[in-house]
């Protein structure tokens, strides 16, 4: 097996600084110039119900978008600059979804969140391509949509032994082989029908772990777009950091299993271990 090389080991140096500690809460709050604390137990009873049915309806559409796209995505490896390039033109549509919710003070979120998922996935999907990835492949396709498992630090569930990226990905690893080989030759409707009834458990399994990580991303989202005074131009920067932020992990995610093929997946956990084990304690 190749040792790797110095880029290589760059990357995975960043991917830990990303991956280890998400910050969509804590670039909001340097955006705004004041801490934000989310707590989801604080927030009123509506505000609650209206981020769960935002998640449940994203994931949903996302997961529609998914098996969609096993057949209608270009599969053509795509270079990082025109990954890029999408990823932006998606963020800048993010942001006109986030300036109506900003005018509306985060209260249009259940509306929202399924659009701005829709093109999130979108970037997510690029990214995935121009790490050697095909979105049609059913693995990847769900890979894709369980980039949004990996949550924001401070709350709860950051404190178990799901914190680790490479922990909590092989959690989703098994989930998503069992989702692969389900939804393999079926269409959307016939996988959303199967959802409805009951009759795809591992599926269903694998969309709740993702919406308990999203709950909480959204949650931060809401708290920040309900801000007095934020308005439109605040809700359209927060929303371009919202797709931002799912897009630099998928960046890292796919990125870091485009080398595990390459050098083996035992060298790059360890370096990516002892990468993580350097960082400073929060």
């Amino acid at each position: 097996m190749e040792n790797l090389e110095g880029k290589d080991l760059r990357f995975i140096e960043d991917a830990v600084k990303l991956l280890e500690r998400p910050s969509f809460l804590v670039k909001v709050s340097g955006y705004l110039g004041r801490p934000i604390v989310y707590v989801a137990e604080k927030l009123p009873q509506r505000a609650q119900a209206l981020i769960q049915r935002g998640v449940d309806k994203a994931l949903t559409s996302g997961l529609r978008l998914a098996v969609q796209s096993m057949s209608h995505e270009d599969a053509v490896e795509l270079p990082s600059s025109v990954a890029a390039a999408k990823k932006w033109a998606h963020t800048i549509t993010a942001m006109g979804f986030g300036a109506a919710s900003g005018f509306a003070g985060g209260w249009t979120l259940a509306v929202e969140l399924p659009l701005t998922t829709t093109l999130i996935m979108r970037s997510i999907a690029s990214m995935a391509q121009a790490s050697g990835f095909d979105p049609r492949d059913p693995q990847t396709a769900l890979e894709i949509l369980t980039v949004f498992a990996y949550g924001s630090p401070g709350s709860k569930m950051d404190n178990d032994s799901d914190a680790s990226f490479y922990i909590q990905r092989a959690a989703l690893d098994v989930l998503i082989r069992d989702g692969a080989a389900f939804i393999a030759g079926k269409s959307a409707t016939q996988v959303m029908k199967a959802i409805e009834s009951g009759g795809a458990p591992r599926l269903i399994e694998l969309l709740a772990k993702v919406a308990v990580r999203l709950n909480v991303i959204a949650g931060e989202k809401f708290l920040a777009q309900s801000l007095p005074l934020l308005g439109a131009a605040g809700g359209a920067v927060i929303n371009g950091m919202f797709n931002d932020y799912y897009s630099n992990i998928a960046y890292y995610a796919f990125g870091l299993k485009r080398l595990e093929a390459r050098y083996g997946q035992a060298v790059v956990r360890s370096a990516y271990e002892l990468a993580a084990k350097r960082l400073p304690r929060a």
